[in-house]
């Protein structure tokens, strides 16, 4: 099948050449065929794949050897009686005149009654090959009598025969009677198999067959999201396995326009793929600009093209089909419902139609029986947005006009409920009226915000900013869209009509700190970087103080907030100073709750104490949306800071009071970040069942939002080195969430880089291991942030030690002593115990370092952190073991039983590897178990990574091994699998 072809067919999960979501249907027609006589009714909606369904049924070698014949009933005025069966009796290859290359010989027709030479006189190119027709066929009464019997005759002589009548909905009333004739009579070797829509509700077949005929009765609907996505998967061949969020954009997009119909479904990524040949003729269009990044974006190019791209050819010719014949009443109802766009009651439609009421009910059965309308809820729709988009291009513009101005009046009017007031902005847009369009727009935004609803009211708003022509109602609006875009997904656009305001239209001294104080939140939490997010606030408080103190204390709550990629932390000490000294002169209740958020928060990031009072302001009860708004935020921030600095079980407090407000409103930055926090906080408590897939689906989800995808990515990563033991997937993720993060209150940026840094020690690189912790190291020390340096100092400490780098790590060991000597940091204190071993055991002075190691262990076992406590236990093993002390080997035999609980595979290879290095042996002390010609439980490991195209140098990363025991072990694998090479080793089964 050519890509983009209209039709759908069967496959599970997968689309095998496009045959997407019909195994089912197909096993049952397949089945009914096979099974001997039947009448196989098949329902479907228009486009929905039922004649393709019929083909791929055919298509089994199974039924080659069968009679096919296919008639398709056609949608004419004035049809042909049996017209449809009258064709597919003259395509039989027997029939004389057939064009083409001469047909080999056909085996003897039996002979046939009398009655058979009928078909001859409505057939033609049969005549030669059947009897004389009875004389009495003359007269086309009689004529017409004789038909059914002598075609039943012609088919039962023909042996195993498939009839296929398809659209039996449009058939005339002798094909009909035809098939209600073979139906109650049906010859032993007919397969008959009827397609009709299930819309015009005209069952083609109303008569009782004989109980020895089998019935089956197949509806086929249209795709569903998931069988859509296969689709698209298919068409852009990609690996069923990755469901990358390019791919599940794309697919979501063709589903929404098509409504899941495979024939506009292959003929909108036809369509799109052709612009994106062509580009736009302009070389502007967003196909064009992503088609430029190049073939890694096709699924991103394709989807660009697929929303500037114009309804497909196929649906225009389908959609004028359909129209063709509807009644006047029905096609003014028709742009009716094209103009307004959604679903409607009947009256609203009639009264834009100018339809008299007592016509209206007719005209909507006429579009619902002809598949332009459909009637599956309370009101009648068109059936996806291309269908509508049909229809509406045949409204000329000035009648469009007159439409939108009638159905927007109508509208506000009618119904039940509240005005829909972004469909009265578009119809009024549509009718010319601006000033009204906006204003139901910006009032939309409005009730949105209101109700909690931020991510809708962001989005309306920045269309009204980016609709307005006038100045002042863009700086108006500005105001409200800056404010909602930090508790929503705000996106580019949103900031860029923001910054648009700000540097084009003057925005008087008071607003324009404002906005620039709520940009400062949407950068530092959704896009740019922490100096862009600090730099805007700084911006602001001047304007601020000039005009509005109560805001500037605000922007110097928010400016308060440390980031490990902003300013010096005492410039944050000195904001959140001056922002108590104005505390006082804020009286209004939303300010007060946002200052008393973004306070706790600073506090708590700086390993201020007083940051838990801080908190506890919280829970006071909140009088507005906006102000349970920010209480949440505030709780979902403590969580995460309070997680970094060691505390974990008021972090879980922290959470659970945050999830109760999320009950309260619809934020989706709220949201994620409660769901990244408590990410983090159970990787920290050691619960890693399942963690990596929870990760992986969170960076998906958020992917628009650096800080969460950051974070998200980071624990997949650390779940990946872990867990998995994948160590060039836990590279990839890593590095990029440390390139992702914006505005990182020390955790990403160090964690990532203790865990890179990790990796490059444990191959022998202690050079490249500090390279990898260099850069959180610069911004630890320049920040002076050090209540966040407990993932990464340790690591950094023996990297730099084993580089000959000593002296460095003695500096920044007693920085990060001065550093947090007044901060309430449990767990940065005791990674400086950590620390303070690792330079006592690089010194020989191993009974202190042990002893330090012991102290940390209690410490982490105390802040619930199971994963630290044995590395702090496998380091005093180490130790222990290079003192040639008797409590080493049970030490680290306890560690790795500790590992295995966890689920950290690649700690339990290390430690195996360190009781190596020392000789020690875990095996049975009776010699070491042979496996013959079979693999070994380590081979069989490596052997899985050779499968995955591993490199060897991989493979000894993910396994703790050296790059030389690897090469041993994949040629004993090839020895015993007698392998010519590592490929070969993928053909061949070698699990034991």
């Amino acid at each position: 099948m050519e890509k983009g072809l209209p039709g759908t067919g069967g496959g599970e999960e997968t689309a095998d050449g496009g045959f997407v979501g019909r195994s089912a249907h197909l096993r049952r027609l397949r089945r009914a065929l096979r099974e001997g006589c039947s009448l196989t009714v098949v329902r479907s909606a228009a486009g929905a794949g039922a004649s393709r369904l019929v083909d791929e049924a055919l298509g089994g070698a199974e039924f080659a050897g069968w009679t096919h014949l296919r008639a398709r009933c056609p949608d004419a005025v004035d049809p042909v009686p049996l017209g449809p069966v009258a064709d597919a009796l003259a395509g039989l290859p027997y029939a004389s005149g057939t064009p083409g290359p001469p047909l080999p010989p056909l085996p003897p027709l039996p002979p046939l009654p009398p009655v058979a030479g009928a078909v001859g006189l409505v057939v033609p190119e049969l005549a030669d090959r059947l009897p004389p027709p009875p004389p009495s066929a003359a007269d086309p009464e009689v004529l017409r009598g004789l038909l059914p019997r002598a075609v039943e005759a012609l088919l039962a002589a023909l042996g195993n025969v498939v009839l296929v009548v398809e659209d039996a909905h449009h058939a005339d009333p002798a094909t009909l009677g035809l098939l209600r004739h073979l139906g109650g009579s049906m010859p032993d070797g007919l397969r008959l198999v009827v397609t009709e829509e299930a819309a015009r509700g005209l069952p083609a077949l109303d008569v009782r067959v004989p109980e020895r005929v089998r019935v089956e009765e197949i509806e086929v609907r249209p795709w569903t999201a998931e069988e859509t996505a296969a689709f698209v998967r298919w068409w852009l061949a990609a690996d069923p396995q990755r469901q990358g969020e390019e791919e599940n954009g794309l697919a979501n997009a063709v589903h929404e326009l098509t409504g899941g119909l495979p024939g506009v479904a292959g003929a909108l990524l036809r369509g799109a793929e052709e612009l994106l040949r062509a580009g736009d003729g302009r070389g502007t269009g967003a196909a064009d600009r992503v088609r430029a990044a190049g073939e890694g974006c096709r699924a991103d190019a394709v989807l660009a093209a697929v929303r500037e791209s114009d309804v497909p050819p196929y649906v225009r010719r389908e959609s004028a089909r359909r129209r063709a014949s509807l009644t006047e009443d029905a096609r003014r109802l028709l742009e009716a419902a094209a103009v307004i766009g959604s679903a409607v009651p009947v009256a609203v439609l009639t009264e834009v139609a100018e339809i008299a009421p007592g016509r209206a009910e007719a005209a909507v059965d006429a579009c619902v029986r002809r598949s332009v309308l459909t009637a599956d809820g309370p009101y009648p729709v068109f059936r996806n947005p291309l269908d509508r988009r049909a229809a509406l291009a045949e409204v000329s513009g000035p009648r469009r006009a007159r439409l939108s101005l009638r159905a927007a009046r109508a509208l506000r009017r009618g119904g039940d409920g509240p005005p829909p007031l972004v469909d009265l902005a578009r119809l009024y847009r549509a009718a010319g009226l601006v000033r009204e369009g906006l204003r139901c727009l910006v009032v939309a935004a409005d009730r949105a915000a209101t109700a909690g609803d931020y991510a809708t009211a962001t989005r309306l708003y920045t269309r009204a900013v980016a609709d307005d022509p006038l100045a002042e109602g863009r700086v108006r609006t500005a105001a409200k869209l800056a404010r909602t875009a930090q508790l929503a997904r705000a996106g580019d656009r949103a900031v860029a009509a923001v910054r648009r305001v700000l540097d084009e239209d003057d925005p008087p001294l008071r607003i324009r700190g404002e906005i620039r104080l709520h940009l400062s939140v949407v950068l530092r939490n959704q896009s740019g970087g922490a100096q862009d997010s600090l730099n805007e606030v700084a911006r602001a408080i001047p304007d601020l103080e000039a005009s509005d103190p109560q805001t500037a204390a605000r922007a110097m709550a928010v400016a308060a907030i440390p980031s490990i990629k902003g300013w010096p932390v005492g410039r944050h000490r000195d904001w959140l100073e001056r922002c108590g000294a104005l505390a006082g002169q804020v009286t209004d209740p939303v300010a007060r709750a946002a200052i008393a958020a973004n306070r706790a928060t600073a506090l708590m990031l700086l390993g201020d104490p007083r940051a838990w009072a801080a908190a506890r302001t919280l829970r006071d009860p909140a009088g507005t949306a906006m102000e349970a708004a920010h209480h949440t935020r505030g709780w979902a921030n403590l969580a995460h800071a309070a997680s970094a600095l060691g505390y974990g079980e008021r972090a879980r407090e922290y959470l659970d009071l945050a999830a109760e407000g999320l009950a309260e409103t619809s934020s989706p930055y709220l949201e994620g970040l409660t769901q990244t926090a408590r990410l983090v906080l159970t990787w920290h408590e050691g619960h890693w069942r399942g963690l990596h897939t929870d990760a992986d689906h969170t960076t998906r989800q958020y992917q628009e939002i650096p800080d969460l995808t950051a974070e998200a990515m980071l624990v997949r990563g650390l779940t990946a080195l872990h867990v998995l033991g994948d160590v060039p997937r836990a590279r990839r993720d890593l590095a990029e969430a440390a390139g992702t993060t914006c505005y990182d209150t020390g955790f990403v940026l160090t964690a990532s880089a203790a865990a890179l840094a990790r990796i490059h020690l444990e191959a022998g690189r202690p050079g490249q291991a500090c390279d990898a912790v260099e850069e959180a190291l610069r911004r630890l020390e320049r920040t002076g942030g050090w209540v966040w340096a407990a993932e990464v100092l340790p690591i950094a400490v023996e990297a730099l030690h084993r580089d000959g780098q000593t002296a460095r790590a003695h500096r920044l060991v007693a920085d990060c002593a001065v550093g947090i000597a007044d901060r309430d940091a449990p767990a940065a204190r005791t990674a400086l115990a950590v620390c303070r071993a690792l330079l006592a055991e690089a010194e020989g002075r191993r009974g202190e370092a042990t002893g330090l190691l012991a102290d940390a262990e209690a410490r982490w076992r105390q802040l619930g952190r199971p994963f630290d406590v044995a590395r702090s236990a496998e380091a005093r093993g180490r130790c222990l073991l290079d003192a040639g002390e008797e409590t080493a080997v049970p030490l680290v035999q306890e560690v790795v039983e500790t590992y295995r609980r966890l689920g950290a595979r690649w700690d339990v290879a290390r430690c195996q590897r360190l009781l190596r290095r020392h000789d020690i042996v875990t095996t049975h002390r009776r010699g070491r178990l042979g496996y013959g010609d079979q693999l070994s439980p380590r081979e069989q490991e490596v052997a899985r990574l050779v499968v995955q195209g591993r490199a060897n140098r991989d493979i000894a990363e993910s396994l703790v091994l050296s790059p030389r025991t690897v090469e041993h072990h994949v040629a004993r694998i090839m020895r015993k699998l007698n392998a010519a090479s590592r490929t070969d080793i993928v053909l061949r089964p070698w699990s034991s």
